[in-house]
């Protein structure tokens, strides 16, 4: 083989790796994995994507969740919560790898696709939402959110745009009213729960879902 000719191999052979492309997530697609901090800290994530549109929630069923909504690029999620949390993540074909940052903790996590009841649930009653992570067995991690503390709250939950990360990660965000959401319960193939004795009817959380 002349010069030429294993030259002319070489740059075939570059110009395919240089030209490869990430995998794409399907056009609809569900993910959920269960995670744990350096320290211990326990947390489920579940993720949903359609076309382009992300939504995620992330919570510990005691006292913390962040939720996640933007788009995903290229099989790339890069989103931050209101409260400033952070999820990074990729999809390699098959899964979705990435880390969690919520409350100063570090959350490492391998989703994998879920389908039937698992995924996202939320539901409002009076004010008051409860969300769940649910698992394919059908277990679930889910947290109430009460509104915020009084006291000498200043801001606006709904706006928290002039805050610098610090005050809405020292302040805003510890102001939250959290606690474990009661069971979600799957008897006839839809979801049902209750909020403060109130019976709700949890809806499924796509990727175009958003909270106010």
């Amino acid at each position: 083989m002349t010069v030429v000719a294993v030259l002319g191999v070489l740059a075939a052979g570059c110009s395919g790796e240089s030209s490869s492309e990430p995998p794409a997530f399907p056009e609809t697609a569900r993910y959920m994995a269960d995670m744990t901090s350096a320290d211990g800290a326990p947390m489920a994530i579940g993720i949903s994507v359609d076309g382009s549109s992300v939504a995620a929630y992330a919570c510990n069923g005691t006292d913390d969740e962040a939720w996640f909504f933007g788009d995903q690029s290229d099989g790339a999620i890069k989103l931050t919560s209101r409260m400033r949390d952070t999820l990074t993540a990729d999809y390699d074909g098959t899964d979705v790898n990435g880390t969690v940052t919520m409350n100063g903790g570090e959350y490492p996590f391998t989703a994998a696709s879920v389908s039937g009841l698992a995924g996202m649930y939320t539901a409002e009653s009076d004010g008051v939402r409860a969300s769940w992570v649910v698992r394919p067995d059908g277990t679930a991690t889910g947290v109430q959110f009460s509104g915020f503390s009084q006291g000498d709250r200043n801001f606006d939950p709904f706006n928290l745009d002039g805050l610098s990360d610090f005050d809405v990660r020292n302040d805003v965000r510890n102001k939250r009213k959290l606690g474990p959401a009661g069971p979600i319960e799957f008897p006839d193939g839809r979801p049902q729960a209750s909020i403060n004795g109130q019976p709700v009817s949890p809806i499924l959380v796509t990727g175009t879902f958003r909270l106010r």
